[in-house]
C-alpha cells in the first residue's frame, strides 16, 4: 500500500440501489466528516483507485457516501469490507495533543521507569475516550487513552509513556 495514503474508514454495505455505500468512519465525529477532495479504495489487485465524493449523508454512527462512477448496487458489492484511504496532505490539521490512529498504532508502550509493556495493536472508541489494545508479554492490555494513564506520546521515537494504574497491568507484564 502506498505509504502516503492513510485509512479513514471502511465500507460496511450498500445503501439503496443507486450505488451509495454505508461506511464506518474512523474519525471521532462522523457528523464532522471533512470535505476530502478524493478518497481511495483498493481494487482487486490491491492498487488504490481514486473516487470523487459527490455526496455525504450522516446516518450516525455511520456515513453514507455517493461516489462518482458508482451508479448501481452491483458496483458497490465488491467494495464491502474494504478500507477507505486519503492522502496525508488531505487530512485536517490536529489540535495540540491530538493524534491520528495510524500514528498511534504500532507504537511501543513503556512505563514511566522505561520498562516496555508492549505494542499498540488496535484502538477502539468508547464514547468517553479511546482504548489502546497493547499486545504484551502475557497477552493484551487495555489502556484507556486518558490523561491519568498516558503521560506522553513521542511521535519521533514512536513511544507512548504511561503511568501505572492499579488493575491495568501487573508488574510481570513489564519487560
Amino acid at each position: 500500500m502506498d505509504q502516503t495514503l492513510y485509512p479513514i474508514g471502511k465500507v460496511v454495505k450498500p445503501h439503496g440501489v443507486r450505488g451509495k455505500i454505508k461506511i464506518e468512519y474512523f474519525g471521532e465525529d462522523p457528523s464532522q466528516f471533512p470535505p476530502y477532495p478524493c478518497i481511495y479504495i483498493k481494487d482487486s489487485l490491491g492498487h488504490p483507485k481514486p473516487f470523487e465524493i459527490l455526496e455525504v449523508t450522516p446516518q450516525l454512527p455511520r456515513l453514507i457516501l455517493r461516489l462518482k462512477g458508482i451508479e448501481k448496487i452491483e458496483e458497490t458489492v465488491a467494495l464491502i469490507g474494504k478500507e477507505i484511504f486519503v492522502r496525508r496532505e488531505d487530512l485536517p490539521p490536529l489540535e495540540e495533543g491530538e493524534y491520528y490512529w495510524f500514528e498511534i498504532l504500532g507504537m511501543r508502550v513503556e512505563t514511566e521507569t522505561g520498562k516496555s509493556i508492549g505494542i499498540v495493536k488496535e484502538i477502539f472508541p468508547t464514547g468517553a475516550n479511546d482504548v489502546y489494545i497493547v499486545s504484551g508479554k502475557r497477552g493484551e492490555i487495555f489502556l484507556p487513552a486518558i490523561e491519568g494513564v498516558i503521560q506522553s506520546i513521542d511521535r519521533q521515537r514512536r513511544v507512548i509513556r504511561v503511568v501505572r494504574m492499579e488493575g491495568l497491568w501487573e508488574e510481570e507484564d513489564e519487560v
